[in-house]
């Protein structure tokens, strides 16, 4: 088949079509990137010295948006994969910006190869359809799946989430994201987080859509690992010292919320519970804008800082409240709303996850009822934690008195770096004020990407759960207006009451020192002891026993790894440059050995080319 005829056949099936699904993408990853290019200005202020690295940065970043709006516009496999490709492509570029540094550009190719054996996966299961129906278009994914029995759905399937898997973070897929999300600019970090990552979930929300049978085994497997991945990036996130680590695996904790919730619409699907689906999608469509919005925060919060100290290291900061107010302020509203607390975003969401997790306990049987009890307390944890994640992240950054002396002055950055902040605000304002609104887009979504059945009942039991989220926004109108009259009082009684400023009582010590604040590390440390068989630390420090009184000066260094990567990413990749090593010979610096290489390759083509 020439190339001209491919193209042809592309175009008689129709390639692009929009639905509401692809309008719900589209809104999310523009609005973030918009906020992204925005930041991205002020934050690589001093590059414009260097305009082709600067031109190249841009262009790639406008290719990476290029790609994605393929994807979520497209309605054929082979458009899709140049969709895909374009920006797998793209965000490697973006990602080592600063690739005179060993350790990004080791982060790139990372990122790089694990793209790629994405797109194998899902070229693999694209040419198996295609194979089958002869069809380029999504009508052939559709086509072999009505006629594909339940366990060629589910091997279909698993193909396709473990390809998006890489892309979306969900374990064991994960390895790249702490890797690419420290080493790239913030601007790029918070679209990396906060859409690019999407392109999974998209993927398998699309894709899940299709299917015909088998919704069930597979919604199960998808909500397994939403747990598992949900669990396991915030475990991580809670000991990770370098702010941009720490807000990675956060990453990959809000997909495994996200996971769980397609999971649970998967399994409403396959038992025919229209509001056990739709709760289960909106929530995890919900979650989706949320988790774009107060990602991006986070990580425009912690570029500000970096700019601002030059560094990742947790411990190395504190005290920065004092010189980055608006910093600040920036950080704790996006720590709030990540952490599930109510009434920002993150609590609506979640709060619709939950509410499938009720609904699903009283399916008939035992295993989803049990399943979906677990499911709802690991989330609890989820949010426990991150609660404690992010307590330990502003406290230790922001609160307390600078750990060590930095060699300039730290100072509140540019406008042009906070106000993309306050803008990424306006959602998540929205979204607090108008819970019942998105909720009813995001369940309207859900209906018809999956062609649900609403009766009745089902209709009745949305409009339910409408109200009470409609209520919680009421509640917390409320609340602010009565704390907004409360300081408003206040401050009138104090503006003309002289005022002494002093330290506060230091219990009876009146010199303490910067060393004995709680560090992140220590922060940390119970849960490093309780998890410690997922959460792989090497240290080395000497206790102090009870019988030195005076105990001498000691050193201390600790390590985190990752489990996964460590368990097995990691021997993969060692296996596979051992077997690469035996080619060896190859490479020997003989340019005449390179030369018949190159014939012999021509040789090889002619001959293909011949035989076909």
């Amino acid at each position: 088949m020439s190339l001209t005829n491919l193209f042809n056949i592309v175009a008689e099936q129709e390639p692009f079509a929009i639905d509401t699904l692809s309008w719900w993408f589209i809104a999310i990853v523009t609005f973030v990137f918009a906020a992204g290019a925005w930041y991205g200005k002020g934050y690589l202020g001093h590059y414009e010295s260097k305009p082709v690295q600067f031109r190249m940065h841009w262009l790639s970043y406008a290719v990476t948006y290029i790609g994605m709006m393929v994807l979520f516009t497209t309605n054929n496999m082979l458009v899709f994969l140049l969709g895909w490709e374009l920006m797998a492509i793209g965000s490697f570029f973006a990602v080592i910006f600063e690739n005179e540094k060993p350790l990004v550009l080791k982060a790139g190719i990372n990122y790089f190869i694990q793209s790629h054996v994405a797109v194998l996966l899902i070229t693999a299961a694209f040419g198996w359809a295609w194979s089958v129906s002869g069809l380029l278009n999504f009508d052939g994914i559709r086509s072999f799946l009505a006629q594909a029995s339940e366990m060629q759905t589910f091997v279909f399937m698993m193909m396709l989430v473990a390809g998006f898997g890489f892309k979306a973070g969900i374990i064991p897929f994960h390895s790249w994201l702490p890797h690419a999300h420290p080493s790239a600019p913030s601007h790029v970090s918070a679209v990396m987080s906060g859409v690019i990552v999407k392109a999974g979930i998209y993927g398998i929300v699309r894709f899940a859509s299709m299917m015909s049978v088998g919704q069930t085994t597979v919604g199960v497997t998808v909500l397994i690992l939403g747990v598992m991945t949900g669990l396991y990036g915030i475990l991580n996130a809670a000991v990770h010292r370098d702010f941009k680590r720490m807000l990675a695996y956060c990453t990959i904790e809000n997909i495994g919320i996200i996971t769980m919730g397609i999971g649970v619409g998967l399994i409403g699907c396959g038992r025919g519970d229209s509001t056990l689906a739709v709760l289960g999608f909106a929530g995890a469509l919900l979650h989706t804008l949320n988790h774009a919005i107060f990602k991006a925060l986070l990580f425009f919060g912690a570029g500000n800082v970096y700019v601002a100290t030059h560094t990742r290291n947790m411990e190395e900061l504190g005290g920065l409240i004092k010189v980055m107010p608006q910093t600040a302020f920036v950080f704790l509203i996006g720590s709030l709303a990540i952490g599930g607390l109510p009434p920002f975003g993150g609590f609506v969401s979640e709060f619709v996850i939950y509410g499938s997790f009720l609904d699903g306990f009283g399916a008939d049987g035992l295993s989803i009822p049990v399943l979906m009890a677990l499911s709802g307390a690991s989330l609890a944890i989820i949010g426990g934690v991150s609660m404690l994640t992010f307590t330990k992240s502003f406290g230790v950054i922001f609160l307390g008195e600078a750990r060590t002396q930095r060699p300039h002055v730290v100072h509140e950055v540019k406008n042009g770096m906070l106000w993309p902040s306050y803008l990424l605000m306006l959602p998540m304002l929205a979204v607090m004020l108008m819970p019942t609104l998105f909720f009813g887009m995001t369940t309207s979504i859900a209906e018809s990407t999956y062609n649900l059945n609403m009766g009745a009942a089902s209709t009745g039991a949305i409009a339910g759960f409408a109200e009470i989220l409609g209520k919680v926004s009421i509640g917390f109108v409320i609340f602010a207006v009565i704390a907004g009259i409360v300081v408003a009082l206040r401050f009138n009684a104090v503006k003309k009451a002289p005022t002494h400023v002093t330290n506060t009582w230091g219990c009876g010590y009146g010199a303490p020192i910067k060393g004995i604040q709680y560090t992140s590390k220590s922060f940390a440390r119970t849960l490093i002891e309780l998890f410690k068989a997922v959460l792989p630390s090497s240290s080395r420090y000497k206790a102090i026993t009870t019988e030195e009184i005076f105990p001498k000066d000691r050193s201390h260094m600790s390590a985190d790894s990752d489990f996964w990567e460590n368990s097995l990413v990691n021997p993969i990749t060692s296996g596979i440059g051992k077997v690469l090593d035996k080619f060896q010979f190859i490479q020997n610096g003989d340019l005449q050995r390179y030369i018949v290489y190159g014939l012999g390759y021509i040789l090889l083509l002619v001959a293909s080319a011949t035989l076909l």
